[in-house]
């Protein structure tokens, strides 16, 4: 049970197995995406589907239909990794073994929706993937395995979920086994130690140069930069920051500082941030030197960034 790119792995890694079954996957339905409105599948359905894998989308995964038909397959295992549903604890009950999430973090750390995203705005050092006995709970379920790596500094949201699927997918065909045979005994996680993420909306990107430091500006653009990007507004229109460095140096928050001819700092709370690669709106993503080019002279008599239109 999966649905967005992250899940894709571990699915893959389960098909390709000699040891393993996969007889059906569940995700959630296909969705309009882009400008075009483009009615899409969820990445693990397209994967299913080239492996001739029965693909099940229910509205609610309560539907009396939806649990017949579960019911029927007499699954060992239900694997659930990003769903996107809650699960109740009767689904939870169907399979002969147990019923197990792929979780991308160190829990208790950041329980919840975004773990990823979390863990790079609060400028962690490490985070992992944790597999859990799932529970009707979120998250809460007792922990089977626990694996951590290091956060990189130029890893951002993409590129660390990557990892972290890759991670996942190489413990689940240990684990599973395991369970089976009786040699993983879940351990508990500890309430007193638990943080929690909430699903990521459109304007928690924006950035306030006002109450933001450079460093935690630099954070949000790392962990924002699949959706919905960091951004600020220029001459009243959008203004996407997609890769950036800091300094020491200080300026007025949002204030525009040209360092030379091809490089800005912008100021913050504390601190200069100069972006890298950027795209102002109706415009294409491009390197912070080929967007001045184009716009400095505007650049200077404009002199700051602003938090709205």
């Amino acid at each position: 049970m999966g649905t967005p790119l992250f899940a894709l792995l571990p699915l893959q890694g389960l098909i390709e197995h000699p040891d393993f079954e996969v007889k059906a996957v569940v995700t959630q339905k296909d969705k309009k995406v882009g400008r075009k409105l483009k009615i899409t599948a969820p990445p693990v359905k397209i994967l299913a589907e080239k492996s001739n894998i029965p693909v099940l989308q229910p509205d609610k995964v309560s539907d009396p239909e939806f649990m017949k038909l579960l019911t029927e397959l007499k699954p060992d295992f239900i694997v659930v990794v990003a769903f996107g549903q809650i699960l109740p604890q009767k689904l939870l009950d169907i399979p002969k073994y147990d019923s197990v999430n792929i979780h991308a973090s160190l829990l208790p750390r950041y329980r919840g929706a975004s773990p990823i995203q979390e863990a790079l705005l609060q400028g962690d050092k490490d985070t992992g993937v944790t597999i859990m006995k799932m529970s009707k709970m979120l998250d809460e379920g007792d922990i089977y395995l626990m694996k951590r790596i290091d956060i990189e500094p130029d890893d951002e949201s993409e590129k660390l979920s990557g990892k972290l699927s890759m991670l996942g997918a190489l413990m689940l065909p240990f684990v599973l086994p395991d369970i089976k045979e009786g040699k993983l005994t879940p351990i508990a996680q500890d309430p007193k130690k638990a943080t929690y993420c909430t699903k990521i909306k459109k304007e928690d990107g924006l950035i306030n140069f006002s109450k933001e430091t450079a460093e935690e500006i630099s954070n949000k653009i790392r962990a924002f930069s699949i959706w919905p990007n960091a951004y600020t507004f220029l001459d009243k229109k959008q203004f996407k920051i997609f890769q950036a460095t800091i300094s020491t140096e200080e300026a007025k928050p949002g204030e525009i500082v040209f360092l030379d001819k091809d490089t800005i700092g912008i100021g913050t709370k504390k601190g200069l941030l100069i972006p890298k690669e950027v795209q102002l709106e109706g415009k294409s993503r491009t390197p912070i030197e080929e967007f001045l080019k184009g716009y400095t002279g505007t650049l200077r008599k404009t002199k700051s960034f602003t938090s709205s239109k």
